[in-house]
């Protein structure tokens, strides 16, 4: 039943990998890239994964999946919601279970905002009871859509003391999204809250928070960068949950995360319209003049491009590009900006972009082929973000030789390092204002137009490391941490 390979120190129980979307089932963005890349690095390592996510619409028109005899009821409004379950393989082996219910996953979005509450609520709880078929295992989950999965397990195990109980690791991928619902719909929905947290009647009286109970309940806590797991202490970047942060900051692991560089190469990538490597990146001058064509941008191999990939938002700093764009077309830089998100920052990129045809494309679309053609075409990637916990473009940018120009905060600080003509893959600023953006592109242009030395720095940027290789060592390490905890606390009558 579960996918494992490669070496093996000490056996680890079973760890059920919990999220909202996983690729190639589901995605809306890097949550999706994640799960289904981190457990395949994990099972490589012997640990025996197991994935639990939602069976959205269409899913088995991209994975086959079996139905087992498998029915989980949980109650929901007044009523029984009944979910069936599927069976799924990732392409690396590792098996998906798919929790099936029309009424709440039976269309083919992912997010739903008007009912994500109802949804998320009963997907945890049946999640949770899916997890009670197994011995003590690891649970772990990701963001508040499947953090209420951790409460329950923990308020079950905590109600029953005759074993060991299940080890619970929740991971925050943006603690701007937490589950916030009102207490009455809350109980509707199957959740009782008999005591309110000070995170919750403190900011938002009258509400339960779904990720704050989470990080409360949760063995180990983990986030995406260790730059950004110190950050979220803080008041600038905690969400309002910086106090509870800190008070689990024992508990709280950063580990950047990675991608999948066998899907992710260069070398071998079918969409691309010729491969190259860090040794011979020659020929992404003809991905470059492939994407100019298939944009409408003037064929020009002496103009910096600067790609875009990016859910357009105000948290990614977009609105610092646009302040700046007349200047970056007066240097003869060309913009190609591929996203969807914010219909007015949507708006108004394409109103600049109708100034300057042949010199800036917006596709307001999500469209991951084109987005790997940006990669390999692109002289930059552009990630001005105000805040990342991580980040996935400036890992595809080394990983594709479009050099990183990002805001020094989160991930982007802990993979990105300043190019000093010699050492480095890209370039950082510090201020998120439009000057001060403008100022780092000014210094890449400048290295841009020293060729030999913008090749060492290609070169360079594609043999960084943005595997999955070292997070998942440390993953490991946290797993084996966390059992060895629950086994020592149940031998000491501890829960």
């Amino acid at each position: 039943m579960f996918a494992t390979s490669g070496r093996r120190e000490g056996a680890l129980p079973p760890v059920l990998y919990l999220s909202a979307e996983v690729a190639p089932l589901s995605k809306v963005g890097g949550l999706g890239d994640v799960a289904g890349s981190l457990p395949a690095a994990l099972a490589a390592l012997g640990v025996p994964m197991l994935i639990v996510t939602p069976w959205y619409s269409g899913v088995e028109e991209r994975v086959p999946l079996l139905r087992l005899p498998i029915e989980l009821s949980v109650p929901l409004d007044g009523r029984v919601e009944r979910f069936t379950v599927g069976r799924a393989w990732l392409p690396s082996g590792v098996p998906v279970f798919a929790l099936a219910n029309d009424r709440l996953f039976g269309g083919p979005e992912i997010y739903d905002e008007p009912r994500d509450r109802e949804r998320f609520f009963a997907f945890s709880r049946a999640a949770a009871e899916f997890a009670r078929l197994f011995p003590p295992s690891i649970v772990h989950a990701n963001d508040w859509h499947t953090a209420l999965a951790l409460v329950w397990l923990h308020r079950w195990f905590d109600d029953r003391r005759d074993g060991p109980r299940h080890a619970l690791i929740l991971t925050l991928h943006n603690l701007a999204h937490q589950g916030i619902t009102d207490i009455s719909y809350a109980r509707r929905l199957g959740f009782e809250a008999e005591e309110l947290l000070f995170e919750e009647w403190q900011r938002y009286p009258g509400t339960i928070n779904v990720l704050a109970r989470g990080i409360h309940v949760a063995d180990a806590i983990t986030t995406v960068s260790s730059t950004y797991a110190k950050e979220i202490q803080t008041p600038e970047f905690g969400e309002g949950l910086d106090g509870l942060l800190r008070y689990r900051r024992e508990a709280l692991w950063g580990i950047r995360n990675g991608i999948d560089v066998v899907l992710y190469d260069p070398a071998t990538d079918p969409v691309l319209p010729a491969r190259y490597d860090a040794d011979h990146p020659e020929e992404k001058i003809v991905c470059k003049r492939a994407l100019q064509a298939e944009l409408g941008l003037v064929e020009d191999p002496c103009a910096l491009l600067a790609g875009v990939v990016s859910r357009l938002d105000r948290q990614k700093g977009l609105d610092l590009l646009l302040e700046i764009v007349d200047e970056l077309i007066a240097r003869g830089v060309q913009l190609a900006v591929l996203g969807t998100g914010d219909p007015a920052l949507g708006r108004a990129f394409q109103a600049v972009a109708e100034r300057y045809p042949g010199q800036m494309s917006v596709r307001l679309a999500f469209d991951p082929v084109l987005a790997r053609r940006i990669y390999a075409g692109a002289d930059v990637v552009l990630l001005p973000s105000r805040f990342e916990p991580c980040g996935l473009g400036q890992l595809l940018g080394l990983r594709y030789g479009a050099i990183p120009v990002v805001r020094r905060t989160g991930g982007l600080a802990d993979t990105v390092q300043e190019w000093t003509g010699g050492r480095g893959n890209g370039f950082l600023f510090d201020s998120p204002t439009p000057s001060a953006l403008l100022e780092v592109l000014e210094r890449a242009l400048a290295v841009w137009r020293r060729p030999d030395e913008w090749r060492l720095l290609v070169q360079a940027a594609m043999r960084s490391d943005v595997s999955w290789e070292r997070p998942a060592q440390q993953y490991l390490e946290l797993y084996r941490n966390v059992a060895l905890a629950r086994l020592f606390m149940f031998a000491f009558g501890q829960r």
